[in-house]
């Protein structure tokens, strides 16, 4: 049965109703002709003898039937606030200012039958004094009616409203979170956290889709002073430096929005996980409405301080996109890092290579040689295929030395400098000249000098090549401690 009917009673509205049930309440005087009541669809307000869906309830009398040990079920009041909702959101007509309450029977109807109901129109002022469109008559009225006694009274029972009213928003179970610019899965994160029913607080932190914006939820409701301080969490960021960040704001209601960010460490603020330290401080409501009360102890001890540490993905979009955008973005620094030491690598194994030519050519011409001039034929090689590939190394080894080493305040760069590679080639060239000085001046090539002349240049081949080994095998440690 449709429940789309709606009761003007007092200065709030109630409902939704079935039809059903509007008649039982005019049957036992809840209601009756003159009573405004208003349908889901409908422009207006209008009085129950004026609707044309409830003229069958003209025909029946309006007597509360006796039966015994049986009355009807009282309507209490709409809670006076509803949760908040977007910017975005199209807000329903609204009652005047004086009338803009709400009762929590119509309340607790909406939230068992979990449905999703139209607002009711503003209730015309004339037709809340007169329903039925009479004049009012103010002729004749009594005078001074109102005296000192019933002043008090009536203040002391708004005071107890009031009061009453205070603490069931203090601690309102109807908790909805509602924050437009962030990814779904956020959303929901937030709505979680601000439902838990734990004696501990408990935060949660969203960023904006734009980035700009950083919300905070928390499971306690009220107004909370609260400061959050954010540090990143190493490796876990999309940043080369650390980053440390503080925000200060209210949360109120279960949420807060912060879209102002101190930056107290790092050069700006980078995406990722952070390390989460919260403190708060919920002013009870008295002394929120009364601030004289903060000075008084009894009233200050009331007060209650909050503290929270957690950690947190401070990211726009998914977790998993903040995974996969981390693997490469470990994977870019990774290869920065690894460029010095792979083209250092790169440059001994060429190096080695050039060592081990230039022993090869010479060795092979020393087979061939018959008179000490014709190891001309391994100069003109040496010349030809090696030395301009060193020359070109050395010159190259020189200037990144002069330019980069001098500056770089990283020890890992210092090993297998490229000044070390200029001694290299060095080396190298004086070998081979050697091989080719000392092997002219013999007067003749025989067995025994060609066996002497390969001995007394293996050993220098040997030292070089050592040299160069040791080079590789600490830029492949250093390599392995990055990749890793």
């Amino acid at each position: 049965m449709n429940k789309d009917w709606f009761i003007f009673k007092g200065t709030h509205h109630l409902g939704p109703f079935s039809l059903q049930e509007m008649e039982e309440f005019f049957t036992v005087g809840e209601i009756n002709f003159q009573s405004l009541v208003w349908r889901e669809g409908a422009e207006k307000w209008e009085a129950l003898g004026k609707t044309r869906e409830l003229e069958f309830l003209i025909k029946k009398p309006n007597i509360k039937p006796e039966l015994p040990n049986t009355e009807a079920p009282p309507m209490s009041d709409l809670p006076p606030e509803l949760p908040a909702l977007p910017d975005d959101h199209e807000d329903p007509p609204v009652l005047p200012k004086f009338l803009q309450h709400d009762g929590p029977a119509a309340y607790k109807a909406k939230t068992e039958l979990n449905l999703e109901i139209d607002e009711p129109p503003p209730i015309p002022l004339d037709a809340i004094l007169n329903p039925l469109g009479r004049r009012p008559d103010f002729k004749n009225k009594p005078e001074n009616l109102i005296n000192s006694k019933t002043i008090f009274g009536i203040c002391v029972i708004v005071f107890g409203v009031v009061l009453a009213w205070f603490f069931v928003n203090e601690r309102s179970s109807a908790v909805q979170i509602r924050v437009k610019g962030v990814m779904p899965v956020y959303q929901e994160k937030l709505q979680e956290i601000a439902a838990q029913k734990t004696p501990s607080i408990t935060v949660g932190m969203a960023l904006s889709l734009d980035g700009r914006t950083l919300y905070a939820s928390t499971n306690k409701d009220g107004e909370i002073l609260s400061i959050i301080k954010l540090k990143s969490l190493p490796n876990r960021v999309l940043g080369t430096t650390e980053a440390e960040l503080m925000v200060r704001g209210v949360i109120r209601n279960h949420l807060g929005e912060f879209s102002r960010m101190q930056l107290t460490k790092g050069p700006q603020f980078v995406p990722g996980e952070y390390d989460v330290e919260f403190t708060g401080r919920k002013v009870f409501f008295l002394n929120r409405s009364f601030k004289f009360l903060n000075g008084i102890s009894f009233f200050k001890k009331l007060n209650t301080d909050y503290n929270f540490h957690s950690s947190t993905l401070i990211y726009a979009g998914t977790p998993r996109e903040f995974e996969k955008k981390l693997i490469d973005y470990k994977e870019l620094i990774t290869n920065e890092k690894l460029k010095p030491f792979n083209d250092k690598l790169e440059r001994l194994q060429t190096f080695s290579s050039l060592l081990n030519k230039t022993v090869e050519y010479y060795l092979l011409a020393m087979e061939t040689v018959k008179k000490p001039k014709d190891i001309s034929g391994f100069e003109k090689q040496y010349i030809k295929e090696i030395s301009p590939i060193i020359q070109s190394l050395v010159v190259a080894a020189n200037e990144i030395a002069k330019t980069t080493e001098a500056k770089e305040t990283d020890t890992r760069f210092k090993v297998a400098t490229y000044a070390s590679q200029v001694q290299l080639g060095k080396q190298i060239g004086e070998l081979a000249s050697d091989m080719i000085t000392e092997t002219g001046k013999l007067k003749k090539i025989t067995g025994a000098e060609k066996a002497k002349l390969k001995a007394k240049f293996e050993v220098r081949y040997k030292n070089i090549k050592s040299q160069v080994d040791a080079h590789v095998t600490k830029l492949q440690v250093e390599i392995q401690k990055i990749s890793n």
